[in-house]
């Protein structure tokens, strides 16, 4: 591969054999470099491909004017989001952690400080990308010993919803975070309780969510299937559940005009019905340690 241009010492462009650009990352690639030379691939630690011509001059505009510690910050955070929390992330995410991430720090020199006003609801529907959020304001406190406030973590963990939406990015984060967030205060208000977010039945029922609440966007309708029986025999065993599951279908008839199909009843009963049965497991452990 050619090098078109070196973007700094750690960065590349280079032209593909099928005449395609691309952006590629390793230390000292570009070093001393110039356009002609022909790049060392065995450099490259990654490779970035712009979808078209004006996403290839944003990240060669990043590239050139982002400090070379947001890129090693980035790459620990994604490094750290796929073992710790086994998120599905591509390379790709790096580029807006890392233009955010420089921003963050630019803004809090200058002590302005941005208020997310959706903070409470990324913490509650994206309990790990939110976390990944929090690694991050670490290792810039580490880098910069600079205090963050969480709703910058919350930011970035927006950063990586948008990269894990992949092929829907017509559904904003912010409907999902919304709409998700409304569908578990339904339920605790339903139920006089407060879910456990640590449990694993939560994190299931909030993956459901998030596909629910993509089909709800998108118009993408659930077909009726012959598990509307096994929807009519389970009603009947969970009369209190059924009630909160019209509730939410009510609820998004009104706010949203879908109307959720048996199918959809079905799935929601199920994961309702575990996550009640967990919280209220937990909140009897709770009493019981509180008494001994």
């Amino acid at each position: 591969m050619r090098i078109v241009k070196a973007l700094n010492n750690n960065m590349i462009l280079v032209r593909q054999p099928n005449g395609q650009e691309l952006i590629c990352q390793g230390k000292g690639i570009g070093w001393k470099k110039r356009a002609g030379d022909e790049a060392d691939e065995s450099l490259i630690e990654r490779r970035f491909l712009p979808e078209n011509e004006d996403e290839s001059r944003h990240f060669q505009q990043l590239f050139t004017e982002i400090e070379d510690v947001y890129w090693g910050i980035a790459e620990e955070l994604l490094d750290y989001a796929r073992s710790r929390y086994a998120l599905k992330l591509s390379d790709k995410v790096i580029l807006p952690l890392c233009d955010h991430m420089a921003g963050s720090v630019e803004r809090y020199r200058k002590g302005v400080r941005l208020e997310n006003p959706m903070l409470w609801d990324v913490k509650r529907v994206y309990p790990r990308e939110f976390q990944v959020g929090k690694y991050a304001l670490r290792l810039l406190k580490e880098r910069y010993d600079m205090e963050m406030l969480d709703d910058e973590a919350a930011f970035l963990a927006y950063h990586i919803v948008i990269a894990q939406l992949g092929n829907s990015p017509q559904v904003a984060p912010d409907l999902v975070t919304r709409l998700a967030s409304s569908v578990i205060s339904l339920v605790e208000q339903s139920f006089q309780l407060t879910l456990n977010e640590e449990d694993w039945n939560y994190q299931r029922f909030l993956t459901h969510l998030k596909f629910f609440v993509n089909r709800i966007a998108t118009r993408e309708c659930c077909p009726e299937t012959e598990e509307d029986e096994l929807y009519t025999e389970l009603k009947g065993k969970h009369p209190h559940v059924h009630r909160c599951v019209e509730r939410i279908a009510d609820y998004i008839l009104i706010h949203f005009h879908y109307e959720i199909s048996s199918e959809e009843k079905l799935y929601l009963l199920i994961h309702i019905s575990r996550v009640i049965r967990s919280a209220k497991r937990s909140g009897e452990t709770s009493r019981e340690t509180g008494m001994n």
